[in-house]
């Protein structure tokens, strides 16, 4: 989606003559104009704008009240303000109302062009996903405690949603003129989306509350519930999967193993140690059963290749995400309990009850 920039001046003349200016110079965005701050913000409210640029003093809504408006209901769009009228205690009112920049009239159409690219760039500096499960995602971002501004486009409706973060927790989301649960619902229940990250959170307050996995929970039976063919009397999932794969989605043949197919292993198999010339997976499998053999509440620890295409689209999308390599996998899932996946020449899995703590079991592994 190419980034579109609003800019809001009263003086027609100026606002036609940079119009054309910037159009000239074929930056790499789209432009869009209006001599209004109330009409600013129904555009804003109507269409996908990625930064604005407003002048200072115009009648009705002037800049100090647009940059207050978009800092408080649009928090992922910055505000740049262009001004002939510079003083410092205006610079210092309009940076405290959130505005992101600040240039002084007359200016230069190169100037503009690279702060507003500058500002576009800080908004893709986490990088770009396509086609990603957006579950998958969310849940890293939750796992590695990150602060950033997830964009997310959809390509069905051209809609665009925004997610913030801070420390791993999923604070606010905004769609349209829509934030909180609301937004963040709708947002969580799409599929087949790319992703932008700005590695960096403008949101400060907490308008959601619960965890990530309840609120992915609840996007899912909201999605099943939209869908034509759904049924009221279908049974809502009641699995919390850390990470999507096409694992979960194979026929019943090729789904991912229950309990039943992994009784717990005698206590005197955990003990065994690797006989000479045993293979490196047979190593490291008996590696984890001496760490993990002793834990109460681990039910077994097998291996189960049949995780090689999660721990594939994990790795993928932790070097994307420039986490580094990948150590586990944790799945949680309410009917058969939790499971820690690592990654090997043999994919080996360790199967825990609801008792066991994750942390524990993580910190364990490293």
């Amino acid at each position: 989606m190419t980034p579109k920039v609003l800019i809001v001046d009263d003086d027609a003349v100026w606002l036609q003559l940079m119009e054309q200016e910037l159009k000239q110079n074929a930056p790499p965005f789209t432009v869009a104009t209006t001599e209004s701050g109330q009409e600013a913000l129904d555009m804003l409210a109507a269409d996908h704008v990625s930064a604005v640029v407003s002048d200072l003093r115009m009648p009705g809504i002037d800049g100090f009240e647009l940059v207050n408006r978009v800092s408080r209901d649009y928090p992922d769009i910055p505000v740049m303000i262009v001004t002939a009228y510079d003083r410092p205690k205006t610079r210092e009112v309009v940076f405290k109302s959130g505005a992101s920049d600040y240039m002084v009239k007359p200016l230069s159409t190169e100037d503009l062009i690279e702060r507003i690219n500058r500002i576009l760039r800080a908004q893709a500096e986490g990088g770009s996903l396509h086609n990603v499960s957006l579950e998958t995602f969310l849940q890293l971002i939750e796992m590695e405690s990150q602060t950033c501004t997830l964009r997310v486009s959809r390509k069905t409706g051209n809609q665009l949603g925004v997610l913030f973060f801070r420390d791993g927790d999923l604070i606010n989301a905004r769609l349209g003129g829509r934030q909180g649960h609301e937004a963040a619902y709708e947002i969580l229940s799409w599929s087949g989306v790319s992703l932008t990250i700005e590695n960096f959170c403008q949101v400060t307050e907490k308008l959601i509350d619960g965890g990530l996995q309840s609120m992915l929970l609840n996007a899912m039976r909201q999605k099943d519930e939209n869908r034509p063919d759904f049924s009221p009397h279908e049974n809502p999932p009641n699995d919390q999967i850390l990470l999507d794969s096409p694992i979960f989605t194979q026929s019943e043949e090729q789904s991912a193993p229950s309990a039943a197919d992994h009784p717990r292993s005698d206590a005197g198999d955990s003990k065994k140690s690797p006989a000479a010339g045993t293979s490196d997976a047979e190593r490291s499998q008996s590696k984890l059963e001496s760490i993990f053999g002793q834990v109460s509440g681990v039910e077994d620890i097998y291996e189960d290749q049949r995780y090689a295409g999660l721990l594939q689209e994990a790795a993928r999308i932790g070097k994307l995400c420039g986490s580094g390599d990948l150590n586990a996998v944790y799945v949680n899932q309410k009917s058969t309990g939790q499971r820690v996946i690592v990654p090997g020449s043999q994919v080996s899995v360790i199967r825990m009850s609801h008792d066991v703590s994750r942390d524990r079991i993580i910190d364990l592994l490293l």
